[in-house]
């Protein structure tokens, strides 16, 4: 397979300004893939003003341009901004790229919620130890140091306790649970007296090859981040740092609106639930929606969904994902594709996890360029109206460096879009 550029506004990418067209060497004709990513504007004039008449011409169109986009904002801001939700199936990195807002965009950045992610962090990594345990059970693998059963015997007995401690959104315990069950203290206790098994049992090569090897396990994309670092979350004045908030797991079980200030601009942004359950809820925020920012992780091409073990959650998001594309009330609305989580899809690529095991229509080599091309290619597939664009950015929403550039080039796109709408493009 070759990639071959082809023109035509209907491609973008936000890495490249290159448009391609998907080839097969071993066929007579070629097939054109809808790929995704941030054109740059055509130019105005239709090229560079080269005399003083066609100077005065472009400054006036700029500056029409320029007065549009105050008005623009005014009107956006008496509004009450530009409306973007971000959706997509759990555990994609909805909530994450809400973090990154907050940490780059937010008056208090993250301080406001460093006390309730404490008690976060150490459910986590309780978890993610818990579900490493099962996993190496179910796989029959040997610890390698028989004394350590007495520890797995240990962690065993918390899948009761994890289920009275249960965290559904920053700051409000489970409505379900009484509230002295889930006091901080109570759990942060609790962490202590784990602390020596949860040390031994990941120093384990029994658990560390379960890790590296049983990757259908529904295990939080952040349990090597927190199990390396027992001794610091453990101690008694241990304050989640931002990269500790960014790496945290918390399951979102209602929508919530976040107002944020951008380049000037004022964005209303909607978190909600990714479980089945919960996506009854999210019509009513499908009104007068700018912009939609859909999440994918692409590390789960080789996971099952938690809601239907029969269904690949990768194939989930594609289905997801044609819904939203072609919903009646999103004609007009921006379509923002992150396929996230790329660092944890490396690492599986390079340990031996063969894509075309779970996509047998993929020919290609099981390298991270040609799968990534592939998997761009099948969600551009999903959208049936040609002509709209929809721009795609493999995203690591862990990473605020590369999430900074990623949000500058966001908000470029929904200006650039409202630009259109208004004809001034």
């Amino acid at each position: 397979m070759e990639l071959r550029p082809v023109s035509g506004d209907r491609f973008s990418s936000s890495d490249v300004d290159l448009r391609y067209d998907m080839a097969d060497d071993s066929s007579t004709g070629s097939r054109n893939n809808r790929s995704s990513s941030v054109s740059l504007p055509p130019m105005v004039s239709g090229g560079y003003p080269n005399n003083r008449a066609d100077q005065k011409k472009a400054k006036a169109i700029s500056d029409a341009i320029d007065r549009s986009l105050k008005a623009d904002k005014e009107r956006q801001q008496k509004e009450g901004g530009i409306k973007l939700l971000i959706l997509g199936p759990s555990e994609t990195g909805k909530t994450t790229v809400l973090k990154q807002l907050k940490l780059l965009y937010g008056r208090k950045g993250l301080d406001s919620e460093r006390q309730t992610y404490c008690r976060i962090v150490h459910l986590n990594a309780m978890r993610a130890i818990q579900t490493l345990c099962y996993g190496l059970e179910e796989a029959d693998i040997p610890l390698e140091h028989p004394e350590n059963e007495v520890h797995l015997e240990t962690i065993g007995r918390l899948e009761t306790t994890l289920k009275r401690f249960s965290v559904t959104s920053v700051g409000f315990a489970n409505p379900a649970i009484p509230r002295k069950i889930t006091d901080a203290k109570a759990e942060t206790d609790l962490f202590a007296e784990m602390a020596p098994a949860i040390k031994a049992l990941w120093a384990d090569s029994g658990i560390q090859h379960t890790f590296k090897t049983c990757t259908q396990l529904n295990i939080q994309d952040s349990a090597n981040y927190f199990l390396d670092d027992v001794d610091r979350i453990a101690d008694p004045e241990y304050v989640p740092t931002d990269d500790d908030i960014l790496q945290a797991r918390v399951r979102t079980l209602a929508v919530s609106e976040h107002l944020f200030n951008i380049d000037n601009v004022t964005y209303r942004i909607y978190d909600v639930g990714g479980q089945r359950s919960l996506r009854k809820y999210w019509a009513p925020y499908f009104d007068d929606v700018n912009a939609i920012i859909f999440m994918v992780a692409l590390s789960a091409f080789d996971q099952p969904c938690e809601d239907d073990p029969r269904l690949n959650r990768l194939q989930e998001c594609l289905i997801l994902f044609n819904q939203i594309a072609n919903h009646k009330l999103f004609e007009l609305t921006s379509m923002i594709l992150f396929l996230n989580k790329i660092d944890i899809f490396q690492r599986k690529l390079l340990a031996g996890s063969m894509v075309n095991e779970h996509f047998p229509e993929y020919k290609g080599p099981n390298d991270y360029y040609s799968t990534t091309v592939f998997f761009q290619y099948r969600f551009i597939q999903q959208c049936k109206d040609l002509q709209k664009q929809v721009y795609t950015h493999f995203t690591h929403a862990t990473d605020t460096n590369q999430m900074r550039v990623i949000v500058v080039a966001v908000n470029a796109i929904v200006q650039r879009l409202n630009l259109r709408s208004s004809g001034l493009l």
